[in-house]
Parts: C-alpha cells; structure tokens; sequence
C-alpha cells in the first residue's frame, strides 16, 4: 500500500528542478520530420525502457513544438552529442524555433529520423506511444536502428553546466 504524501511536503518547481539537476545526464537532440523538413530539440529526459524488444523513452514539455511533427510521422532519432557538443545542445535549446537542422549537417536512412553529422551515437526509433505526464508527454520509441560514428566521450549535463567526463562533478 502507497504512503499518503503531506502535501506540504512537496517540493516547489524550483527545488525540483535544483534536485533533478544534481543528477548528472547526459545531453541528445532528438529529431524528426515535420513535413519533409528537418526539426528537432534538445533532450536530456532520455533512458532505455527494454531490451527486449530494444524500446526508449524521451520526454517533451507539454509545449515543445516537436511532439507534433513525432506524432505525425511516427518516427524519432536519438542523437547522443559528444562532450564537445555544448553549443549544438544550447542551439537546439532554443524554442519555439525547430527547424534548425538544415545548417546543422545531417542524413536519414530510408524512412528514419534525421541523423546530426556531429552525434557519435544515433538511435533510430519507431513512436510505439505518447502518455501525458504533469507538465510533460513520455514518448516510448522502438529503437529499429543504432549507429556509432566514434568513440568520443558523451556530452554531459549536471548543476546548469556541461562537465567534461573526468573532471569532478
């Protein structure tokens, strides 16, 4: 049986958002088709659902313009930026703006999400389904194609900042 929460225990946005942000992450752009124009927005709400079948989950706030264009065409890439990616994370930041990837460098293979020329890892996905979620919708995708374009270190996210992988967090 659940514990009743006092509700005057529950934390404010903003201490929230101080809790949540001490938890490291790391930092994607997640990618679609709007029309036949390439959008996407930077996410670090991202982690695997199941291995078997291989699913993910992403989250977009209740305004973010690209839960349309994902629900439309039922495809969505994960495009994990590397460590030196902070500028390309706080470009696709930015709202309302989602067409930013046509001078962004990227390629689709066949019916799949735009892939970023600067992500080394890159997670295709099939939209599986959409549940709302306070402020939030959770997006579950079928991950339907990986591809690895280097080794380099992942862009971290932590406390506001973007901390290299080895230093002190």
């Amino acid at each position: 049986m659940a514990r009743a929460l006092n509700s005057t225990n529950v934390p404010s946005p903003a201490e929230w958002r101080a809790a949540m942000g001490y938890f490291p992450t790391g930092v994607t752009i997640v990618t679609s088709w709007q029309d036949k124009t390439p959008v996407g927005t930077t996410v670090n709400a991202f982690c695997s659902v199941s291995l078997e079948p291989p699913m993910l989950l992403i989250c977009l706030d209740l305004e973010n313009p690209l839960r349309g264009p994902i629900e439309q065409c039922g495809v969505f890439g994960i495009n994990i930026l590397a460590e030196d990616g902070h500028d390309l994370a706080k470009r696709f930041a930015a709202l309302p703006e989602i067409s930013r990837l046509a001078d962004a460098g990227f390629r689709s293979v066949g019916e799949g999400a735009p892939q970023l020329h600067a992500s080394p890892m890159f997670i295709d996905c099939t939209l599986e389904c959409v549940y709302p979620a306070g402020d939030h919708f959770v997006f579950i995708g079928r991950g339907v194609r990986t591809e690895r374009s280097s080794a380099a270190p992942p862009l971290l996210y932590h406390k506001g900042c973007f901390p290299k992988l080895g230093s002190a967090i």
